[in-house]
C-alpha cells in the first residue's frame, strides 16, 4: 500500500510540474486589490471606433488575500492572509477593461454606465518581462480587447459588468458618483460582475460562484473603485477623452479548483486499478 501511495505522490508531483504556473485560487472568499490607468469619454465622445465605448483601461493586481464574510451574499472583508503579491509570486496578474458604454438616466446614479468587459491574464515572469503601469496611453491599446503588456500570457477569465447595483435603473451596470471633468475630478464607482463562460479561462469555473445576490439575481464578483483625474492619460487629440488613475478593491468567492478534483478522481481510479492487480496476484 505504501508503494502505491508513493507512486501516486510521484504522479501528482509530475502533473503539478507541467501545470500552468498561474497562482491557484484557494476556495472561499477572496479580496483583491489592483491599480490601473484609464480613459473616460465625456460630452458625447467615444474611446473606440464604434462610437459607443466611453471607458477603457488597464490594470495590475497588487495583492490577493483570503476574505471573511461580513454580510452573507453581499459583503466580504479582507483577512490579511495574502496568497498573491505582484512579482513576488512568480508572476503578475494583469488585464484590461473595455466596452463600457454610457448608461441611461438614473435618479440615484450621477455618472451611469452600462455593459463592459474585464479580461484577466497571468504573466509568467520566468518567460515574460514584468509589466509596470505606463505613464501615458501612447501605444498601449492594440485592439478592442488588446493592450500591450496587459493582455498577454495565460488567459484566466473574462468578466462582464452585470446589473443590480443601480437601484434607479436596472439597465445600468456601473454606478459613478462623480461626473468627470477636465477641471479635475475624484469619484467612486460600484459594480457587480459575472463570469463570461463563452470565453473560458483557467479561473472561469472557480470564479463562477453566483455568490453575491441583488434584486436582479446572483452575481460572481463585486467591485468598489476610486477614479481620480490623471492628465498624463488624456487623449492628446481629443480634449473630451480624459485620463484617470483607478484603484479597485474587488470581492469574489472561489469554488474548489476543478482540476484538483479531476486529478483526485484520476488518482482514485489509479489506486483502484493497482489494488485489483495486487489482489489477483
Amino acid at each position: 500500500m505504501k508503494k502505491i501511495l508513493a507512486a501516486l505522490a510521484v504522479a501528482f508531483t509530475s502533473l503539478s510540474a507541467t501545470a500552468a504556473p498561474a497562482t491557484l485560487l484557494p476556495s472561499g472568499g477572496i479580496y483583491l486589490k489592483y491599480t490601473g490607468q484609464e480613459q473616460i469619454a465625456i460630452n458625447g465622445a467615444s474611446t473606440w471606433t464604434d462610437g459607443k465605448e466611453i471607458n477603457w483601461g488597464v490594470f495590475v493586481v497588487s495583492t490577493m488575500e483570503t476574505a471573511d464574510v461580513n454580510t452573507s451574499r453581499d459583503q466580504l472583508d479582507p483577512s490579511g492572509d495574502i496568497f498573491f503579491a505582484n512579482k513576488l509570486s512568480g508572476g503578475q496578474i494583469t488585464g484590461m477593461f473595455y466596452g463600457i458604454e454610457a448608461g441611461a438616466y438614473s435618479p440615484t446614479n450621477p455618472f451611469p454606465a452600462t455593459k463592459g468587459y474585464m479580461d484577466l491574464y497571468w504573466r509568467d515572469l520566468d518567460k515574460m518581462s514584468a509589466t509596470s503601469l505606463t505613464g501615458t496611453a501612447n501605444n498601449v491599446r492594440c485592439g478592442y480587447n488588446c493592450a500591450n503588456g496587459y493582455t498577454e500570457g495565460t488567459f484566466l477569465a473574462r468578466l462582464y459588468f452585470d446589473t443590480g447595483m443601480d437601484t434607479g435603473n436596472k439597465l445600468n451596470t456601473i454606478v459613478g458618483n462623480t461626473v468627470p471633468s477636465s477641471n479635475g475630478f475624484s469619484g467612486e464607482a460600484d459594480s457587480y460582475a459575472s463570469v463570461d463562460m463563452s470565453k473560458v479561462g483557467l479561473w472561469s469555473e472557480q470564479l463562477n460562484s453566483d455568490y453575491f445576490l441583488n434584486s436582479e439575481g446572483a452575481r460572481d464578483l463585486r467591485f468598489k473603485n476610486s477614479y481620480n483625474y490623471n492628465r498624463n492619460w488624456n487623449n492628446k487629440t481629443n480634449s473630451n477623452i480624459l485620463g484617470a488613475r483607478v484603484d479597485d478593491p474587488g470581492q469574489a468567492v472561489a469554488l474548489p479548483e476543478p482540476g484538483a478534483l479531476s486529478l483526485m478522481g484520476l488518482a482514485m481510479i489509479g489506486m483502484g486499478a493497482a489494488l485489483r492487480r495486487r489482489s489477483r496476484k
